[in-house]
Parts: C-alpha cells; sequence; structure tokens
C-alpha cells in the first residue's frame, strides 16, 4: 500500500518547522514531490534498494545519512529513475534540493559529536620514538585500532577500555625502562661467523641441488617461500639485544646480471635497521651495514628471484648466490648513556639527585609529553607521587619512572586534547600545532612548531605554508605516505591473501615489496613534484624497478632501485588502478571478482560507498572448474531487482579491472591448474574462457578493457575523484568523518586547487590553511 500522501507530508512539515515561515511554501511542494515520484518504490513494503521512507522521522537529524542519500541520488539523476514516464521538470528537482540543503546541514551540524582522538597505535609508537628517543613496534601489545570513515585515526572509533589502558601502562613500562634505566654499558665485541659448516651439514645430511660450497662460500640457487633460511649466523647468535654492525662479502653465481637477496631478523623489538634488498653481481662485494637485533637472534640470507625447484639437470650451474664470511661487532654503543637515557634527565647525577630535582625534569618532560604549555600547579601531582616514592625507599630513577608513568597514562597524553571555550569555535594555536603533526607525520610537533604556536605565529599564512614544506620535507612524513595509502588504497591488507603458488609460481616477496614500493613512491612523487592529482586514475608514468618492471612486461628497466619510467604508449598501466598492489588487495589470491574490485573503485575512487548487501542474499562464488564466468553468474544475480540497483554501478568498473590476474598480472584468459596422476605426469597450467573486459556504466555509455575506461574516468568522473581524494584527505587530517555540512568548504577547496594547478602537494596546503582545519 502506497505510504499515505498527509503522513509524508507531515513529517516533511515537521522537520522543517524552523523554516516553513520563510520557504514559499515549499514544504509543501516538497512532500508532494516524495508523494508522488518516491514512495510507490520505497514504501515498507517494496523499500527498493533497501529504502523505505516510511522510516523518515519528524527529525532530520536522526536521519542525515538518509537524507544525505536522497540527496545525492537525487541530485545525480539517478532517482527518480529515468524510465520513469512522470519524471519531474529540473527546475522541480532543482527546487526540492535547494530545499533540503540548508536544513540537512544545520541538521548534520547539530548532530556532530567532538570527539577526543585517542593516539592509535601508530600514532603512540612514533610518539613514543620523538618524546624518549626510544623505537619500538607496540602491535604484539597494543591491540589493533578500528575504522571510520576509512581510517584509524578517526576520534569515533578510538575509544578505550579497561583492557586497552592495562595495555598501554605495559607498553609505557617498556618504553620507560628502556629509556632510564640502561643498565652497564655494553662490552662491544666482534666475532667471525662462517654460515658455509652448517650449509655442509645439511647438505651431506640431504643431498640436494638447491644449496652448494663454493669457493669455501655458502651458496644458494633457490628462492625459499618461508621464513627459514638454511644459510645464516646460527652458529654464533646475538647474545645480547642491541645494535650490531655486519659486515661480509658476496657474490653471483653463473649469471652476468645482477642478482637480489634479503637478509631478514626476526629478533629485533624495533626492526630498524634492516638494509632490505640488496643487489650483487659476478663479482665479489662488500656489503656492511648496522641493525637492531634482539637476544639470541641470527640474520637469514634469501635469494630473490630465483625458482624455488633449480633445474636439476644444472645442478650447480643454476644462477645462484654465495655467502661468505659474517663480521659481526657489538653491541654498538657509540654514545652513552645512550641518547635516550640524555633526552629525559640530560646530565644529571641520579646517585645524588633528591625530590626536588625531579621538577624540572617533569616540567620539561611533561610539556612535551602533553604538548602544549603546562597550566600553573600541573606538575604537583606528579611530584608527589616522586617524592612519596622516594620517602618508601626508592631509588630517584624507580621514583621519577613512576612520575613519568603516569604522564604516560594520562589522557593529556594519549588524547589529542582540544578544550571547548564558549564562544569560540578555533582550536588554538597549539592544538592546531598537534593537528598538523598527527596529519604529516603521525606524531607529535617538534620545538620548532610549539614555539611558533606558542607565540602565536602558526596561524599566519606565510608562517604556516613555510610549516607544511618544512613537515613534509622532514623524513617523518613517510608516516604520512605510509599510513594515508595504506588505507586509501588498501595496502594493509597486502598480506592478507597469498596467491597460489601452483597457478602463479613466479610470485614472491621482491615482487610484493616492489609492489607496495611503487604505490607509496608513485604518491611520493606527485606529491614532491606537485603534479596533478588526476594522474591517480592515468598517468605517462609509472614507478618501477627491474622485478616491476618485468612483471609489468616493460622492457628496459633493471635493477632494485624504484624510479619514474615513461610508459610505451600502448601500454595498460598508470594511476592507481592498475598497479600490483591495488590488485592484488582486490582479489583473493586464487581468482577476481568483479564485485569486490568494483565496489573498491566506487569507494577509493569516485567515493560512492556501496550499501552492504540485502540479508539473506548469498554471495557470488566462482566456478572453479571455470565452466560458468564470473559475468554469468553476476548477470544471473542481478535478475533479483534488489540486487540490480546497486550491481548496476559495481559490476562496470569491476569488469574493467578483469584484464589483470591477482598478482596485478595483464591476462587475456582466465588460467586454471589441472593436477597431474603423481609421479609421471606433473600439473600444468591451461587457458581457460577468455578476458570479457568491456562494460556498461549506468549512463549507457560502453567501455572496452582498462584503458577505455580510464578514458571514460577522466571524461566524466574527474570531479567525483578530486572530490572523493579531498574528502579523504580532509577525513585523515581531521580525524573524523565529514558530513553534508562540510560540503560547501570541500567546494571550496576543489575551487581553489583547479585555479592553481590541481596539484596533490597544492591541495593539501589547502586542506591545512582551511578554515575547516582550524576548527572544532
Amino acid at each position: 500500500m502506497p505510504f499515505p500522501r498527509t503522513i509524508l507530508a507531515f513529517s516533511l512539515l515537521c522537520a522543517a518547522s524552523s523554516h516553513a515561515a520563510d520557504d514559499g511554501g515549499f514544504t509543501e511542494r516538497a512532500a508532494e514531490f516524495f508523494a508522488n515520484r518516491c514512495t510507490d518504490c520505497h514504501d515498507s513494503e517494496t523499500k527498493e534498494g533497501g529504502l523505505d521512507l516510511t522510516k523518515i522521522g519528524p527529525d532530520m537529524a536522526g536521519h542525515t545519512d538518509l537524507w544525505t542519500n536522497i540527496y545525492d541520488r537525487v541530485k545525480s539523476g539517478e532517482m527518480p529513475p529515468k524510465k520513469r514516464k512522470n519524471r519531474p521538470e529540473p527546475e522541480e528537482i532543482q527546487g526540492l534540493l535547494k530545499w533540503i540543503e540548508p536544513r540537512l546541514a544545520q541538521a548534520d551540524q547539530q548532530q556532530r559529536e567532538v570527539y577526543l582522538r585517542r593516539l592509535n597505535r601508530t600514532e603512540y609508537r612514533n610518539t613514543i620514538r620523538d618524546l624518549l628517543g626510544v623505537d619500538r613496534d607496540f602491535s604484539g601489545t597494543l591491540p589493533e585500532d578500528q575504522k571510520a570513515g576509512g581510517f584509524d585515526n578517526n576520534g569515533k572509533a578510538l575509544a578505550i577500555s579497561a583492557d586497552q589502558m592495562e595495555a598501554y601502562l605495559t607498553a609505557a613500562s617498556v618504553a620507560l625502562d628502556q629509556a632510564l634505566k640502561p643498565g652497564e654499558k655494553p662490552v662491544t665485541h666482534k666475532v667471525v661467523v662462517d654460515p658455509a659448516p652448517e650449509l655442509l651439514e645439511h647438505i651431506t645430511k640431504y643431498p640436494t641441488n638447491s644449496y652448494a660450497i663454493v669457493d669455501g662460500m655458502a651458496a644458494t640457487f633457490r628462492t625459499e617461500r618461508g621464513t627459514y633460511s638454511q644459510i645464516a649466523t646460527r652458529q654464533n647468535v646475538t647474545k645480547k639485544a642491541g645494535r650490531y654492525r655486519f659486515k661480509f662479502q658476496a657474490k653471483a653465481l653463473n649469471t652476468t646480471k645482477d642478482l637480489v637477496f634479503a637478509i631478514r631478523n626476526y629478533g629485533s623489538a624495533s626492526g630498524s635497521g634492516n638494509p632490505g634488498y640488496l643487489e650483487v653481481g659476478p663479482e665479489l662485494k662488500t656489503f656492511e651495514f648496522e641493525m637492531d637485533m634482539g637476544s639470541y637472534s641470527p640474520i637469514q640470507f634469501f635469494a630473490m628471484g630465483l625458482p624455488y625447484l633449480p633445474d636439476k639437470a644444472k645442478g650447480a650451474a643454476n644462477p645462484g648466490i654465495a655467502f661468505g664470511k659474517v663480521e659481526m661487532t657489538g653491541p654498538l654503543a657509540p654514545v652513552w648513556p645512550p641518547a635516550s637515557y640524555t633526552r629525559v634527565l640530560g646530565k644529571l647525577d641520579v646517585t645524588k639527585a633528591t625530590a626536588p630535582d625531579a621538577l624540572p625534569v617533569l616540567e620539561k618532560f611533561m610539556a612535551r609529553a602533553f604538548r602544549r604549555p603546562l597550566q600553573p600547579g600541573e606538575t604537583d601531582r606528579y611530584l608527589a607521587l616522586v617524592s612519596a616514592r622516594m620517602e618508601a625507599g626508592a631509588s630517584f630513577t624507580e621514583s621519577l619512572r613512576a612520575g613519568m608513568l603516569a604522564v604516560l597514562c594520562s589522557p593529556n597524553f594519549l588524547y589529542l586534547r582540544e578544550d571547548m571555550r564558549p564562544g569560540e569555535a578555533r582550536v588554538t594555536d597549539t592544538e592546531l600545532a598537534s593537528r598538523l603533526s598527527y596529519f604529516l607525520w603521525s606524531s607529535m610537533p617538534d620545538a620548532e612548531l610549539l614555539e611558533l604556536a606558542a607565540a602565536n605565529k602558526l596561524r599566519d599564512p606565510k608562517v604556516l605554508h613555510a610549516q607544511v614544506e618544512r613537515l613534509l620535507a622532514d623524513e617523518r612524513s613517510e608516516q604520512f605516505v605510509r599510513n594515508f595509502t595504506g588505507q586509501w588504497l588498501h595496502l594493509r591488507e597486502i598480506n592478507a591473501t597469498t596467491p597460489d603458488a601452483k597457478v602463479y609460481p613466479d610470485y614472491d616477496d621482491l615482487l610484493q615489496y616492489s609492489m607496495v614500493e611503487e604505490s607509496r613512491t608513485f604518491f611520493r612523487e606527485i606529491l614532491n613534484r606537485d603534479l596533478p592529482v588526476v594522474n591517480f586514475i592515468d598517468s605517462q608514468f609509472a614507478i618501477l624497478n627491474g622485478r616491476l618492471a618485468q612483471h609489468y612486461g616493460i622492457p628496459g628497466v633493471e635493477g632494485m632501485a624504484l624510479r619514474p619510467v615513461r610508459l610505451p604508449k600502448d601500454s595498460v598501466r598508470g594511476g592507481v588502478l592498475t598497479q600490483a598492489s591495488v590488485l592484488k588487495v582486490t582479489a583473493n589470491g586464487s581468482y577476481t571478482s568483479p564485485v569486490v574490485r568494483g565496489a573498491w573503485v566506487l569507494e577509493s575512487i569516485l567515493g560512492r560507498p556501496s550499501p552492504p548487501p540485502p540479508p539473506n542474499i548469498n554471495g557470488i562464488e566462482p566456478d572453479i572448474r571455470g565452466a560458468t564466468t564470473m559475468r554469468q553468474l553476476l548477470e544471473k544475480h542481478r535478475e533479483d531487482s534488489s540486487c540490480a540497483s546497486c550491481h548496476q554501478h559495481i559490476d562496470p568498473p569491476g569488469f574493467a579491472l578483469e584484464d589483470f590476474d591477482p598478482t596485478g598480472a595483464f591476462r587475456t584468459h582466465y588460467v586454471n591448474y589441472e593436477a597431474g596422476d603423481g609421479e609421471k605426469e606433473k600439473g600444468r597450467l591451461v587457458n581457460g574462457p577468455p578476458v570479457d573486459a568491456t562494460g556498461v556504466l549506468t549512463d549507457g555509455r560502453t567501455f572496452s578493457g582498462i584503458a577505455g575506461f580510464k578514458k571514460l574516468l577522466l571524461a566524466t568522473g574527474r570531479d567525483d575523484f578530486r572530490r572523493c581524494l579531498t574528502q579523504k584527505l580532509m577525513t585523515y587530517g581531521l580525524g573524523r568523518e565529514l558530513g553534508f555540512s562540510d560540503r560547501p568548504a570541500v567546494a571550496r577547496i576543489m575551487n581553489e586547487s583547479s585555479v592553481k594547478g590541481d596539484g596533490l602537494r597544492t591541495l593539501v596546503h589547502l586542506i591545512v590553511s582551511s578554515e575547516t582545519f582550524s576548527n572544532r
């Protein structure tokens, strides 16, 4: 039964009672619009697309998400459907939108809650590092943070529980112990570890052509798939945790090309100093580096880019890498006491210090920890804690540690405090300093930022511009690149799936590393050069190294260094849509789904998150035999009208990305693995159905393949992407989701950015200098 027009009109009148007197009678016409154009499909019985307009209450503030959805779908022309015979005239639609806008903006502003932003796990680690000089990985101590609006620095999702508070107490205790209790100065030893004897013992017991002793060096001819390597320094592991210097020689075997290897240490609390991936040619080469090590830890050597099973016929003539003796020096202590100790205590002699000596230490520490000037008497409770401990017989260091532990468990440290002040919408300069540093560094503001804030100079446009430039030039801005791209492009999910080794045997750790670094470096390149943001949709260059270029089929690129490479004219690459990292995180390792990839494009590129599927609707499971294509399955799925309304938007961009397999390699056919019958016949890969990467958008335009889809995006989706990226950067920078009332600010930033060339760096500047960034 259609929703009674009088009831709907009453709801609308109630929702707009404060405006009814001056809207020229349009409230009644709005009621007529919904009753005549909408409720036959969106009443309590039909609920097409899951939308039931009868659920609209008299208070628009209670239904801002629903009203925003209505506004957007009417404005886009999607609703009422174009196939309707009595579709409203453009003037009628514009009148409705103008009626909704001020009411929805006011409702959104009224219901917005101001959340205190707790430091998330990444921000906590970085802040402890910059505050104490202690770099530790707290992922095993602090629980993973939840997300809201796509980001884990959103105050709405950063609640705190008793268990979490206990975890913060543990983390702070560990960090303070490392900073304040360095112990005795470590004695540095130099030892030489030869990995060859252990390898010789292994190959004597288990003959293999994967390893050999060549010229007295331990050699490998394979790429390991796990976390264990036969070539390591296990015969003389580190005795104490600390920083060590390693020196060794290596060379490539049976090849004229450079080969790549990795060094891994699984015992460090921080993981810092890992040299990453190294290259070596046929000439003997010396490598030297420093790395943090845990106690009783070896380093292991992993060759990259070699087969998992070397050619038996070639034996020791296979390409490989030989590693010589390792000179290990440590634990290193070039400065003692360590910098973390003097950062807190300076030159204070703790053996002679008394309780009053703790005051200047606490004052300095608390001002930095709270990221603002201290209030009168604010140190009293902490100093009292120190004094009570000393009176009970504890040492100065133990007593000071108790006071500092209380500081690190205080809301003033754990939260980005932005206090409400009557009649004042803007944050203070000091609060702005923290907003800026946690936006671009994911860490606390440094001394220069806080000094400018204390002098009330930070809001000066020239000063603020210079500080943004300074922060972006600092190495700590890599946290911005890593954390923003990790969540915007879903790069953090790169380890969520593992490509099937039988179907994708060439996939390895080096490729995965290169994939993720491509996306990060691509973002950094566009940021540093202030290139137009549409490069994220399509670009004439890609960030490549030899391994990635091989995967993409682009000739002429060698070596490990990632750098911009101009793409051939006929290349399908360019932009983020065709980056292997994105294509992997939107697949499950065995097959691709146009639904998953299409939903990713809508959310991350066009800013149109897909609603969850209706209840009791089964997911799309592929036919693993390849008898039925995913396109055929989706066509069947869309026969359900409740599914078709969403899939008409989701599926086309997903079909465009079907050109790429789960590892991001280009393909023309789906591939299946056929198992053999044992020893006589091995399994093999066979071509399945051809890939059909064509699609039809909701407006009727067609495309063929990813190149055609990117052209359509550039033609008509450019502003949608610019808006999406602006909103995501603002959400990340502000630590809150944007609402309808933020749209004018987004539009102003977009317009000014367009005038200035649409560069990414310019966009960051405009966001920071906007009124929204300075307001609560």
